[in-house]
């Protein structure tokens, strides 16, 4: 598949709006566990440290496992069922590795100044450790991780563009919920789900530079 059939395939098409639901009603609950314990340090702390994170990586994970496999630009291949079964506490591994980023990629200049790669970065790891799975199914092929410089170049413009329109769509999409609802503060909201939304093209691009080694 290209770029454009796999970002409008129905699979994939159904696993944004999935995600979209669910990181919506997670922001939400959040926004609202917030500020019901704004007093008390302890549990304002770990509720915005480890749960939240772990919350939000646990919907990013529910993307990719939904999207697969037209992630890797195939309409069909190994249940991804039977890829999380194959192996000791897979699932769990997938949603560690997503919620550590998101601690520890913030933490990191680069990554502090140009917040447009952590969510692709978050993606692109989970749907490599689903690629590697599946390709362990396959017959016995060399399998490589670096796309090529040409496509880490696109990733990096791709990153950028629909960082910035994910900001401005964000941004007028607050100005007419905060009028809808008649509060306002609703950005912090949707800004997450509307820059991942945006930002799969991103994680396209890789993951099918991944899947062109099996098909």
């Amino acid at each position: 598949m290209t770029l454009l059939e796999s970002l409008f395939h129905p699979k994939l098409l159904f696993a944004l709006a999935l995600f979209a639901v669910v990181s919506v009603f997670v922001e939400v609950a959040a926004y609202k566990l917030l500020n019901a314990i704004a007093d008390v340090a302890p549990s304002h702390w770990l509720m915005e440290h480890i749960i939240i994170p772990a919350a939000r990586a646990l919907a990013l994970v529910s993307f990719i496992l939904v999207a697969y496999p037209v992630l890797f630009g195939v309409e069909s291949a190994r249940p991804v069922d039977e890829l999380l079964a194959a192996g000791q506490l897979r699932l769990s591994n997938l949603v560690n590795v997503v919620f550590l980023l998101s601690l520890l990629l913030p933490l990191i200049p680069v990554f502090s100044r140009w917040p447009a790669f952590v969510l692709p970065i978050q993606g692109i790891a989970a749907a490599t450790m689903v690629f590697r799975w599946w390709a362990e199914t396959q017959p016995q092929i060399d399998i490589h991780f670096w796309p090529g410089a040409i496509t880490v170049l696109g990733l990096l413009v791709f990153a950028f563009i629909t960082h910035e329109i994910a900001k401005q769509l964000s941004h007028q999409l607050e100005k007419k919920v905060d009028s809808l609802i008649n509060h306002e503060g609703s950005g912090r909201l949707i800004y997450r789900t509307v820059v991942m939304i945006m930002q799969v093209p991103v994680v396209l691009l890789y993951t099918l530079s991944l899947g062109q080694q099996l098909h």
